[in-house]
Protein backbone atom coordinates (compact mmCIF):
# COMPACT_ATOMS: atom_id res chain seq x y z
CA UNK A 1 0.00 0.00 0.00
CA UNK A 2 1.13 3.60 -0.49
CA UNK A 3 1.96 5.64 2.60
CA UNK A 4 3.04 9.41 3.13
CA UNK A 5 5.51 9.78 5.53
CA UNK A 6 5.85 13.39 7.93
CA UNK A 7 10.12 13.08 8.04
CA UNK A 8 13.19 15.14 8.01
CA UNK A 9 16.18 14.96 6.93
CA UNK A 10 18.93 12.77 8.61
CA UNK A 11 21.34 15.11 10.82
CA UNK A 12 24.63 13.73 9.13
CA UNK A 13 23.66 15.34 5.77
CA UNK A 14 23.03 18.64 8.05
CA UNK A 15 26.13 18.93 10.07
CA UNK A 16 28.23 18.44 7.13
CA UNK A 17 29.19 14.55 8.00
CA UNK A 18 28.00 14.04 4.90
CA UNK A 19 27.85 15.63 1.51
CA UNK A 20 24.84 16.42 -0.35
CA UNK A 21 26.55 15.02 -3.75
CA UNK A 22 26.31 11.62 -2.66
CA UNK A 23 23.28 8.96 -4.15
CA UNK A 24 20.16 9.31 -2.90
CA UNK A 25 18.35 6.80 -0.76
CA UNK A 26 14.97 6.24 1.19
CA UNK A 27 16.66 6.20 4.35
CA UNK A 28 18.12 9.54 3.93
CA UNK A 29 15.16 10.45 5.99
CA UNK A 30 13.78 10.05 10.10
CA UNK A 31 10.29 9.66 10.49
CA UNK A 32 9.08 12.36 12.99
CA UNK A 33 7.98 10.54 16.19
CA UNK A 34 6.11 13.00 18.37
CA UNK A 35 3.84 10.58 20.51
CA UNK A 36 1.46 13.70 20.62
CA UNK A 37 1.67 13.91 16.76
CA UNK A 38 -1.54 12.26 14.97
CA UNK A 39 -1.04 11.39 10.56
CA UNK A 40 2.59 11.18 10.93
CA UNK A 41 2.10 8.50 8.58
CA UNK A 42 -0.75 7.95 6.21
CA UNK A 43 -1.54 5.29 4.48
CA UNK A 44 -3.31 6.71 0.79
CA UNK A 45 -6.01 3.99 -0.12
CA UNK A 46 -6.39 5.51 -3.43
CA UNK A 47 -2.88 6.98 -4.56
CA UNK A 48 -4.30 7.43 -8.20
CA UNK A 49 -6.62 10.00 -6.75
CA UNK A 50 -4.04 11.61 -4.45
CA UNK A 51 -1.55 11.86 -7.27
CA UNK A 52 -4.25 13.64 -9.01
CA UNK A 53 -4.80 15.98 -6.73
CA UNK A 54 -1.26 16.53 -5.08
CA UNK A 55 1.47 14.87 -7.39
CA UNK A 56 2.59 18.27 -8.28
CA UNK A 57 4.08 18.85 -5.01
CA UNK A 58 5.86 15.25 -5.30
CA UNK A 59 9.17 14.92 -7.05
CA UNK A 60 11.00 11.71 -7.47
CA UNK A 61 13.68 10.78 -5.38
CA UNK A 62 14.96 7.38 -5.56
CA UNK A 63 14.06 4.27 -6.06
CA UNK A 64 14.76 0.50 -3.51
CA UNK A 65 14.65 -2.30 -6.32
CA UNK A 66 14.89 -4.62 -3.05
CA UNK A 67 12.16 -3.21 -0.76
CA UNK A 68 10.37 -2.36 -4.46
CA UNK A 69 9.58 1.23 -3.72
CA UNK A 70 9.41 4.51 -5.38
CA UNK A 71 10.46 7.43 -2.96
CA UNK A 72 8.55 10.68 -3.96
CA UNK A 73 9.43 14.15 -1.57
CA UNK A 74 8.46 17.33 -1.67
CA UNK A 75 11.40 19.70 -1.43
CA UNK A 76 14.41 18.17 -1.57
CA UNK A 77 16.43 16.21 1.01
CA UNK A 78 17.70 18.92 3.22
CA UNK A 79 14.28 20.69 4.01
CA UNK A 80 12.05 17.48 2.99
CA UNK A 81 8.86 17.36 4.93
CA UNK A 82 7.00 14.19 3.21
CA UNK A 83 7.92 11.14 1.55
CA UNK A 84 5.73 9.29 -0.65
CA UNK A 85 6.31 5.61 -0.75
CA UNK A 86 4.62 4.13 -3.85
CA UNK A 87 5.16 0.19 -4.37
CA UNK A 88 6.21 -0.95 -7.78
CA UNK A 89 2.92 -2.86 -8.52
CA UNK A 90 1.18 0.22 -8.06
CA UNK A 91 3.28 2.49 -10.42
CA UNK A 92 1.84 2.03 -13.56
CA UNK A 93 -1.87 2.65 -12.49
CA UNK A 94 -0.48 6.65 -10.71
CA UNK A 95 1.61 6.91 -14.11
CA UNK A 96 -0.94 6.46 -15.89
CA UNK A 97 -3.39 9.22 -14.43
CA UNK A 98 -1.06 11.99 -15.35
CA UNK A 99 0.01 10.53 -18.89
CA UNK A 100 -2.33 12.14 -20.32
CA UNK A 101 -0.48 15.97 -19.07
CA UNK A 102 3.00 15.20 -20.31
CA UNK A 103 2.39 14.08 -23.74
CA UNK A 104 3.79 16.63 -25.45
CA UNK A 105 6.69 16.84 -23.24
CA UNK A 106 9.91 16.56 -25.28
CA UNK A 107 13.10 15.33 -23.01
CA UNK A 108 16.99 15.77 -23.63
CA UNK A 109 19.31 13.20 -22.00
CA UNK A 110 22.85 15.33 -20.89
CA UNK A 111 25.52 12.68 -20.54
CA UNK A 112 29.09 13.71 -19.82
CA UNK A 113 31.93 12.48 -17.96
CA UNK A 114 31.72 15.03 -15.30
CA UNK A 115 32.52 13.28 -11.82
CA UNK A 116 31.31 15.16 -8.59
CA UNK A 117 31.88 14.03 -5.18
CA UNK A 118 32.72 15.54 -1.85
CA UNK A 119 32.61 12.52 0.45
CA UNK A 120 32.76 14.80 3.50
CA UNK A 121 33.95 18.14 5.10
CA UNK A 122 37.25 16.77 5.71
CA UNK A 123 38.46 14.49 3.10
CA UNK A 124 37.86 13.50 -0.50
CA UNK A 125 37.34 16.28 -2.77
CA UNK A 126 36.90 14.38 -6.54
CA UNK A 127 35.67 16.73 -9.04
CA UNK A 128 36.21 17.45 -12.76
CA UNK A 129 34.04 19.34 -14.86
CA UNK A 130 33.81 19.30 -18.64
CA UNK A 131 30.54 22.18 -19.14
CA UNK A 132 27.46 20.62 -18.86
CA UNK A 133 26.20 23.27 -15.92
CA UNK A 134 27.43 25.63 -18.44
CA UNK A 135 25.64 23.74 -21.47
CA UNK A 136 22.53 23.57 -19.61
CA UNK A 137 22.28 27.21 -19.03
CA UNK A 138 23.14 28.17 -22.53
CA UNK A 139 19.99 25.84 -23.81
CA UNK A 140 18.07 27.58 -20.81
CA UNK A 141 18.07 31.08 -22.63
CA UNK A 142 15.52 29.16 -25.08
CA UNK A 143 12.07 29.78 -24.43
CA UNK A 144 11.32 26.22 -25.03
CA UNK A 145 14.17 24.30 -22.47
CA UNK A 146 14.39 23.95 -19.12
CA UNK A 147 17.11 22.13 -17.53
CA UNK A 148 17.10 19.49 -14.08
CA UNK A 149 20.02 18.92 -12.65
CA UNK A 150 21.35 15.42 -11.68
CA UNK A 151 17.79 13.72 -10.74
CA UNK A 152 19.32 10.94 -8.69
CA UNK A 153 16.61 8.74 -9.63
CA UNK A 154 18.73 7.45 -12.27
CA UNK A 155 21.48 7.32 -10.70
CA UNK A 156 20.04 4.61 -7.66
CA UNK A 157 19.52 2.52 -10.60
CA UNK A 158 23.73 2.66 -10.85
CA UNK A 159 24.00 0.69 -7.92
CA UNK A 160 21.31 -2.00 -8.45
CA UNK A 161 22.48 -2.50 -12.12
CA UNK A 162 26.44 -2.80 -10.43
CA UNK A 163 25.44 -5.42 -7.96
CA UNK A 164 24.18 -7.50 -10.19
CA UNK A 165 27.40 -7.70 -12.32
CA UNK A 166 25.89 -5.34 -15.04
CA UNK A 167 23.59 -8.90 -16.41
CA UNK A 168 20.04 -8.21 -15.38
CA UNK A 169 17.61 -11.64 -15.84
CA UNK A 170 14.56 -10.97 -18.18
CA UNK A 171 12.14 -10.54 -15.18
CA UNK A 172 14.62 -8.01 -13.43
CA UNK A 173 15.05 -6.05 -16.59
CA UNK A 174 11.17 -5.98 -16.99
CA UNK A 175 10.76 -4.57 -13.48
CA UNK A 176 13.17 -2.13 -14.40
CA UNK A 177 12.26 -0.93 -17.40
CA UNK A 178 8.38 -0.60 -15.77
CA UNK A 179 9.67 1.31 -12.96
CA UNK A 180 12.02 3.67 -15.46
CA UNK A 181 8.76 4.29 -17.49
CA UNK A 182 6.69 5.10 -14.72
CA UNK A 183 9.44 7.37 -12.58
CA UNK A 184 10.16 9.29 -15.62
CA UNK A 185 6.62 10.42 -16.46
CA UNK A 186 6.22 11.56 -12.51
CA UNK A 187 9.33 13.21 -12.88
CA UNK A 188 8.13 14.98 -16.63
CA UNK A 189 4.92 15.66 -14.41
CA UNK A 190 6.28 17.62 -11.66
CA UNK A 191 8.89 19.30 -13.79
CA UNK A 192 6.17 20.46 -15.93
CA UNK A 193 3.79 21.25 -13.26
CA UNK A 194 5.75 23.89 -11.99
CA UNK A 195 6.93 25.20 -15.22
CA UNK A 196 4.24 24.40 -17.66
CA UNK A 197 6.11 27.08 -20.86
CA UNK A 198 8.96 25.51 -21.30
CA UNK A 199 7.96 21.97 -22.50
CA UNK A 200 11.26 20.79 -23.34
CA UNK A 201 12.92 18.82 -20.57
CA UNK A 202 16.82 18.68 -20.27
CA UNK A 203 17.92 15.98 -17.89
CA UNK A 204 21.52 16.69 -16.78
CA UNK A 205 22.68 13.24 -15.71
CA UNK A 206 25.61 12.65 -12.92
CA UNK A 207 28.34 10.39 -14.61
CA UNK A 208 27.47 7.07 -13.30
CA UNK A 209 24.40 7.69 -15.95
CA UNK A 210 26.43 7.10 -18.86
CA UNK A 211 26.94 3.52 -17.48
CA UNK A 212 22.96 2.74 -17.66
CA UNK A 213 22.71 4.72 -20.57
CA UNK A 214 21.33 1.79 -22.62
CA UNK A 215 18.94 0.95 -19.99
CA UNK A 216 17.14 4.45 -19.53
CA UNK A 217 17.23 4.84 -23.78
CA UNK A 218 15.30 1.17 -23.66
CA UNK A 219 12.88 2.89 -21.30
CA UNK A 220 12.74 6.31 -22.82
CA UNK A 221 13.15 5.62 -26.54
CA UNK A 222 12.06 8.88 -27.86
CA UNK A 223 13.97 11.14 -25.84
CA UNK A 224 17.43 12.55 -27.33
CA UNK A 225 21.05 11.98 -26.17
CA UNK A 226 23.89 14.29 -25.74
CA UNK A 227 27.49 13.34 -24.95
CA UNK A 228 29.45 16.12 -23.61
CA UNK A 229 33.10 15.29 -22.66
CA UNK A 230 37.00 16.83 -22.18
CA UNK A 231 40.40 15.60 -22.76
CA UNK A 232 41.54 14.01 -20.31
CA UNK A 233 44.27 17.06 -19.08
CA UNK A 234 41.84 19.13 -19.13
CA UNK A 235 39.28 17.20 -17.10
CA UNK A 236 42.65 16.27 -14.41
CA UNK A 237 43.61 19.72 -14.26
CA UNK A 238 39.51 20.84 -13.48
CA UNK A 239 40.32 18.32 -10.28
CA UNK A 240 43.32 19.89 -9.41
CA UNK A 241 41.79 23.33 -9.66
CA UNK A 242 38.50 23.10 -7.82
CA UNK A 243 39.71 20.11 -4.97
CA UNK A 244 43.08 21.96 -3.66
CA UNK A 245 41.57 25.29 -3.82
CA UNK A 246 44.57 26.74 -5.82
CA UNK A 247 46.75 25.16 -3.42
CA UNK A 248 49.49 22.93 -5.48
CA UNK A 249 51.26 22.15 -2.36
CA UNK A 250 48.19 20.71 -0.69
CA UNK A 251 47.81 18.47 -3.79
CA UNK A 252 51.88 17.42 -3.71
CA UNK A 253 51.59 16.78 -0.08
CA UNK A 254 48.72 14.88 0.22
CA UNK A 255 49.87 12.38 -3.01
CA UNK A 256 53.41 12.65 -2.14
CA UNK A 257 52.54 11.22 1.57
CA UNK A 258 49.95 8.78 0.11
CA UNK A 259 47.35 10.18 2.40
CA UNK A 260 45.08 9.86 -0.40
CA UNK A 261 45.84 5.78 -0.92
CA UNK A 262 45.52 5.19 2.85
CA UNK A 263 43.21 7.51 4.13
CA UNK A 264 40.69 9.28 1.84
CA UNK A 265 40.04 6.40 -1.32
CA UNK A 266 39.36 3.86 1.51
CA UNK A 267 36.57 6.77 3.12
CA UNK A 268 35.08 7.61 -0.25
CA UNK A 269 34.51 3.34 -0.67
CA UNK A 270 33.26 3.14 2.99
CA UNK A 271 30.41 6.36 1.83
CA UNK A 272 29.78 4.91 -1.97
CA UNK A 273 31.05 1.30 -2.45
CA UNK A 274 29.64 1.19 -5.78
CA UNK A 275 32.70 3.74 -6.33
CA UNK A 276 35.13 0.77 -6.06
CA UNK A 277 33.56 0.41 -10.00
CA UNK A 278 35.90 3.40 -10.69
CA UNK A 279 38.75 1.86 -8.72
CA UNK A 280 38.91 -1.54 -9.21
CA UNK A 281 37.81 -2.28 -12.51
CA UNK A 282 38.07 -5.28 -14.40
CA UNK A 283 39.56 -3.13 -17.62
CA UNK A 284 42.67 -1.55 -15.07
CA UNK A 285 43.58 -5.00 -13.81
CA UNK A 286 46.65 -5.00 -14.34
CA UNK A 287 47.47 -1.15 -13.77
CA UNK A 288 50.67 -2.19 -10.92
CA UNK A 289 50.52 1.52 -9.41
CA UNK A 290 49.15 2.63 -6.05
CA UNK A 291 45.61 3.84 -6.57
CA UNK A 292 45.12 7.12 -5.04
CA UNK A 293 42.86 10.08 -6.27
CA UNK A 294 45.06 11.12 -9.44
CA UNK A 295 44.33 7.35 -10.43
CA UNK A 296 40.65 7.38 -9.50
CA UNK A 297 40.14 10.57 -11.79
CA UNK A 298 41.83 8.62 -15.00
CA UNK A 299 39.99 5.74 -14.58
CA UNK A 300 36.98 7.82 -14.01
CA UNK A 301 37.52 9.47 -17.33
CA UNK A 302 39.05 6.50 -19.12
CA UNK A 303 35.62 4.33 -18.34
CA UNK A 304 33.26 7.33 -18.95
CA UNK A 305 34.94 7.52 -22.27
CA UNK A 306 35.00 4.05 -22.87
CA UNK A 307 31.38 3.31 -21.90
CA UNK A 308 30.54 6.49 -24.61
CA UNK A 309 32.24 4.43 -27.44
CA UNK A 310 30.34 1.25 -26.80
CA UNK A 311 27.32 3.17 -26.98
CA UNK A 312 28.05 4.27 -30.07
CA UNK A 313 29.11 1.04 -31.51
CA UNK A 314 26.44 -0.75 -30.20
CA UNK A 315 23.49 2.06 -31.16
CA UNK A 316 24.66 4.62 -33.25
CA UNK A 317 21.07 5.95 -34.19
CA UNK A 318 21.00 6.57 -30.17
CA UNK A 319 23.89 7.59 -28.79
CA UNK A 320 24.40 10.07 -29.95
CA UNK A 321 22.31 12.56 -31.21
CA UNK A 322 25.00 15.10 -30.59
CA UNK A 323 28.67 14.75 -29.37
CA UNK A 324 30.05 17.50 -28.00
CA UNK A 325 33.76 18.74 -26.58
CA UNK A 326 34.10 21.26 -23.94
CA UNK A 327 36.97 22.69 -25.75
CA UNK A 328 34.21 23.58 -28.95
CA UNK A 329 31.85 24.79 -26.24
CA UNK A 330 34.21 27.29 -24.79
CA UNK A 331 35.80 28.08 -27.77
CA UNK A 332 32.40 28.54 -30.17
CA UNK A 333 29.99 29.19 -27.69
CA UNK A 334 26.60 30.04 -28.23
CA UNK A 335 27.02 29.14 -32.29
CA UNK A 336 27.88 25.68 -31.26
CA UNK A 337 24.22 25.42 -29.01
CA UNK A 338 22.64 26.33 -31.93
CA UNK A 339 24.58 23.83 -33.92
CA UNK A 340 23.60 21.03 -31.38
CA UNK A 341 20.27 22.25 -30.69
CA UNK A 342 19.61 21.59 -34.42
CA UNK A 343 20.79 18.29 -34.54
CA UNK A 344 18.73 17.39 -31.77
CA UNK A 345 15.37 18.91 -34.19
CA UNK A 346 15.17 22.00 -31.92
CA UNK A 347 14.84 25.73 -34.50
CA UNK A 348 15.68 27.99 -32.05
CA UNK A 349 14.89 31.61 -32.95
CA UNK A 350 17.92 33.55 -33.81
CA UNK A 351 17.45 36.28 -31.15
CA UNK A 352 18.29 33.72 -28.71
CA UNK A 353 22.07 33.49 -29.76
CA UNK A 354 22.26 36.87 -27.58
CA UNK A 355 20.53 36.05 -24.31
CA UNK A 356 23.33 32.46 -24.56
CA UNK A 357 25.76 34.95 -24.76
CA UNK A 358 25.30 36.83 -21.42
CA UNK A 359 25.72 33.26 -20.19
CA UNK A 360 29.17 32.40 -21.76
CA UNK A 361 30.06 35.77 -20.40
CA UNK A 362 30.30 34.40 -16.42
CA UNK A 363 30.98 31.65 -14.39
CA UNK A 364 28.61 28.85 -14.92
CA UNK A 365 30.02 27.53 -11.27
CA UNK A 366 29.65 31.13 -10.15
CA UNK A 367 28.50 31.23 -5.97
CA UNK A 368 29.03 27.41 -5.38
CA UNK A 369 31.93 25.21 -3.73
CA UNK A 370 32.63 23.96 -7.74
CA UNK A 371 33.92 27.28 -9.11
CA UNK A 372 37.51 27.32 -9.75
CA UNK A 373 39.96 28.59 -7.08
CA UNK A 374 42.30 29.51 -9.68
CA UNK A 375 39.62 32.29 -11.37
CA UNK A 376 38.18 32.83 -7.85
CA UNK A 377 41.71 35.05 -7.22
CA UNK A 378 41.69 36.16 -10.84
CA UNK A 379 44.08 33.65 -12.27
CA UNK A 380 44.13 32.02 -15.80
CA UNK A 381 45.32 29.24 -17.16
CA UNK A 382 48.59 27.49 -15.87
CA UNK A 383 47.83 23.74 -15.88
CA UNK A 384 49.21 21.93 -13.14
CA UNK A 385 49.41 18.77 -15.24
CA UNK A 386 53.43 18.09 -15.72
CA UNK A 387 55.63 15.61 -16.24
CA UNK A 388 54.87 12.65 -13.30
CA UNK A 389 50.89 13.45 -14.44
CA UNK A 390 51.46 13.22 -18.21
CA UNK A 391 53.40 9.76 -17.09
CA UNK A 392 50.52 8.48 -15.04
CA UNK A 393 48.13 9.05 -18.06
CA UNK A 394 50.54 7.13 -20.49
CA UNK A 395 50.37 4.30 -17.85
CA UNK A 396 46.84 3.72 -17.47
CA UNK A 397 46.32 4.24 -21.17
CA UNK A 398 48.47 1.55 -21.84
CA UNK A 399 46.99 -0.81 -19.37
CA UNK A 400 43.64 -0.08 -19.83
CA UNK A 401 41.93 -2.99 -22.26
CA UNK A 402 39.71 -1.28 -24.06
CA UNK A 403 39.41 1.16 -27.45
CA UNK A 404 40.33 4.73 -25.89
CA UNK A 405 44.10 5.13 -26.44
CA UNK A 406 44.70 8.80 -26.15
CA UNK A 407 44.21 11.23 -23.07
CA UNK A 408 43.01 13.50 -26.08
CA UNK A 409 40.61 10.55 -27.73
CA UNK A 410 37.74 11.57 -30.05
CA UNK A 411 34.53 10.20 -30.48
CA UNK A 412 32.88 9.90 -33.80
CA UNK A 413 30.52 12.11 -35.26
CA UNK A 414 31.60 14.77 -32.18
CA UNK A 415 30.37 18.20 -33.39
CA UNK A 416 33.31 20.73 -34.35
CA UNK A 417 32.89 24.42 -34.78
Amino acid sequence: MASVLKVHCKDIFLTGLEHPHLMTRLDDFVEYSDPSSEGDRKDVLDPVNFFRLRGAEFSVYSADFDRRLLGLVRAQRVNAEELLLIPFDLLPSVAGAVCSDVTDVRNIFLHSTECVLDVCAFSCYLKGRCGSTLMCKAIEATKEVQAVSEPDMYTSLFEYYQARGFHLTSAEENDVMMVLRCAHVLLNHYILQNDPSRPVICYKLRGFAIFIADLLQKAVPEAKTVFLYRDLQGYFDSWLSVGFKDSYWKYFLKTALRLDVFFDIPAMLRMEPCLAFLTDNKRLATYPLLRGEPFFNVSSWLLRMQKAYDLIQDDPTKFFHACLRYNELVMHKEHIVLKVLKKLGFDIAPEVSLKMKEVFGRDSQEGTFLKSARRMKGVSGGSWVGVWERNLFSDAIENFQGDVDSSEFILKNTIMG
